[in-house]
């Protein structure tokens, strides 16, 4: 039952005596027995009506205090984090949402502009390759990695490296062509050079590099712009689907061990001013996560409805998905691993103290 016509109940009475036993009408030999009748309901209609308004003025902090909640500034990526998105398509699965926490949600192209955008205090939180994490991290961003939302492994969906039908047959034949690369010093970039190595490539004097999104790859190797692109499972099979473009290299290539792959970061200073809303968004995406893999189905007909997702049903429906930890946990072996290839590649020119990249307390205990 709505509250304001229950306080009214309860308090109207007690304000209509106190009124009444203070009016001089009490004591007014020459008030009559009518005139005490009329009067005591016009008293207490003036009683109700100052009630009613005093409520409803009482009410109007409701919304102000959902006005000041905490807002997160969310930049999030463009692929491999689907089931981030369906916060954004169902927020009924978040229920914090709104109570202690709002989401203003952005999008970036690459980590590389996640990470200026981090920096520049424009967000708050980040989705963003594991490896441009790692990276960001050790060379002096203060944010730290506090979730998982996909890891790249050969059994799910990972990245490849196409090229035209008539082009390079083996990794050796890319030697004076150009790669495509969602973004410079990223886990496409890193993946692309180990895979090089591979085929006794070096990726600093034999190749050159580009930077375009993954949904334009399959057009600038037509074109004849980039000799190799990267590109995901999303924007690749219905590219595959028409026959003039192939897989030539995938990240397993030269990176053959699971790694984390899309990770959630946070400003340090944010994570100081609003854990508790942190910890709240943390444990609905872990909901979220939870049903997107119990309901994998459902999960990509609600982005669908919602456009979060461009490609046709038929082939959304059908996509190998991505590794997911049910509670979003980062793998700490994994993200060691991935930190010596960073310093082997040359990415890093030291290892980093992982305590000081990763910071899981905000998901709660194991």
């Amino acid at each position: 039952m709505p509250m304001a016509p229950i306080l009214k109940e309860l308090v109207a009475p007690v304000l209509s005596n106190i009124f009444l036993e203070t009016s001089p009408l009490k004591n007014d030999p020459a008030a009559n027995g009518d005139d005490m009748v009329t009067r005591k309901k016009f008293l207490k209609a003036i009683v109700s009506g100052t009630l009613l308004c005093l409520l409803a003025g009482s009410f109007i902090p409701e919304d102000v205090s959902a006005q000041s909640l905490p807002t997160i500034r969310f930049g999030r990526q463009t692929a491999a984090e689907e089931n981030l998105w369906l916060m954004i398509a169902k927020p009924e699965l978040a229920p914090h949402l709104g109570k202690t926490y709002n989401v203003e949600w952005g999008q970036f192209r690459a980590s590389d502009a996640a990470f200026k955008a981090l920096e520049a205090d424009q967000v708050d939180i980040v989705s963003t390759n594991a490896n441009s994490a790692i990276v960001a991290s050790a060379k002096g961003l203060d944010a730290r990695i506090i979730a998982s939302l996909s890891r790249e492994t050969e059994a799910g969906a990972h990245t490849s490296y196409l090229v035209r039908e008539d082009g390079p047959r083996t990794i050796a034949e890319l030697k004076g062509k150009t790669i495509g690369i969602v973004g410079y010093r990223t886990g496409v970039e890193l993946w692309a050079r180990q895979a090089l190595k591979t085929g006794g490539l070096n990726p600093d004097r034999d190749v050159s590099w580009a930077v375009l999104p993954f949904a334009a790859t399959a057009d600038a190797l037509r074109a004849g712009k980039i000799g190799a692109g990267a590109t995901v499972d999303i924007f690749a099979i219905p590219e595959l689907a028409k026959g003039d473009v192939r897989i030539l290299f995938t990240s397993k290539t030269g990176v053959p061990f699971d790694e984390e792959l899309i990770v959630i970061s946070a400003a340090s200073k944010f994570l100081k001013k609003e854990p508790g809303a942190v910890r709240d968004f943390l444990s609905d995406m872990v909901q979220v996560n939870k049903y997107y893999l119990a309901n994998l189905d459902q999960a990509r007909q609600a982005l669908l409805d919602a456009k979060l997702v461009g490609l046709p049903p038929a082939v959304f429906m059908k996509l190998k998905d991505y590794k997911r930890d049910p509670d979003l946990r980062p793998s700490i072996e994994a993200i060691s691993k991935q930190q010596d290839v960073l310093v082997s590649a040359g990415f890093l020119d030291e290892k980093a103290d992982i305590a000081k990249i990763v910071d899981v307390t905000f998901l709660g205990p194991k």
